[in-house]
C-alpha cells in the first residue's frame, strides 16, 4: 500500500539537478531560436511570420517546463491530462505549415524536458535539413509562383480577356490553378497559382500578357505547390 501511495507523491525529486535543468532549458531555447530563424527564412506564409516565430519559442519552452515538472510524478501526469482537456485554441491555424512548425517546437520541448538531448538535437537537425532541401527545390527543377493580374478593361470584354490570359498561362506553365477571379465595372483582378520549369517561362508569360494590355499590372509571388 505504501509503495502504491508513493507513486502519487508530488515531492521534489531528490535527483533533480539545478545546473542540469538550466543547461537543458538554455539548449532548448537555443534550438527553438534556430527553428524560428528557419521558419522566418524558409516559411511560405506571406504575413505574420515574425510573430509566429516568437510563439514557436514560447510554445517549446512551455512544453519543456511542463515535461520537466510531470516526468517524475504520476499524480502530476494525470493532473496534466485533466488540465489539457479544458484547453481550447481560440485562434485558428491559417495554414498547415504553421501546424507543422508548432509540432516541431513541441517535440523539441518534449525531448529536452525528458532529458533526451542527443535524439532531440539529431531529430531537429534532420527536420531542418529536409525543410531547407525542399524549400531550395533541390528535388525538383520547377518554380511555383502566385500570379496576380490587375487590368483596366470594360465589363463586356472581361470574359474574352480572361480566356486569352488563361490560354497564355496554360501554354507556358506545367500546372495552373485558379485561385481568385474578381470582376468590377472597369477593372478585373485574377490570381493564378502557376508552376513553371524556369525563370525564362515567367518572363515569357509576362511578355505575352503585356501584349494584351500594356497597362496590365503583373506580380509574381514566390510559393510552393
Amino acid at each position: 500500500m505504501d509503495e502504491l501511495l508513493s507513486q502519487f507523491s508530488i515531492s521534489i525529486d531528490n535527483t533533480f539537478s539545478i545546473s542540469n535543468y538550466i543547461i537543458n532549458i538554455v539548449l532548448c531555447a537555443s534550438l527553438l531560436f534556430v527553428l524560428s530563424l528557419v521558419y522566418k527564412k524558409f516559411g511560405n506564409s506571406i504575413s505574420n511570420r515574425g510573430q509566429l516565430a516568437k510563439v514557436l519559442v514560447l510554445v517549446g519552452l512551455t512544453t519543456f517546463i511542463i515535461i520537466s515538472i510531470v516526468k517524475s510524478s504520476l499524480a502530476l501526469s494525470l493532473g496534466l491530462v485533466g488540465a489539457l482537456s479544458i484547453v481550447r485554441f481560440r485562434t485558428a491555424i491559417k495554414e498547415p505549415e504553421e501546424l507543422g512548425y508548432f509540432f516541431i517546437a513541441i517535440a523539441t520541448g518534449l525531448g529536452m524536458g525528458a532529458n533526451q538531448l542527443l535524439p532531440t538535437i539529431i531529430g531537429l537537425a534532420m527536420v531542418i535539413i529536409i525543410i531547407v532541401l525542399f524549400r531550395k527545390n533541390i528535388f525538383k527543377d520547377t518554380l511555383t509562383q502566385n500570379l496576380l493580374i490587375t487590368t483596366q478593361i470594360k465589363q463586356e470584354n472581361q470574359t474574352n480577356t480572361t480566356e486569352k490570359i488563361a490560354e497564355i498561362i496554360n501554354q507556358h506553365a506545367s500546372q495552373v490553378e485558379v485561385k481568385r477571379i474578381n470582376y468590377a465595372k472597369q477593372e478585373m483582378d485574377l490570381n493564378f497559382l502557376v508552376k513553371v520549369s524556369s525563370l525564362e517561362k515567367l518572363n515569357t508569360i509576362q511578355h505575352n500578357l503585356k501584349e494584351i494590355d500594356k497597362g496590365m499590372s503583373i506580380t509574381f509571388l514566390d510559393n510552393t505547390i
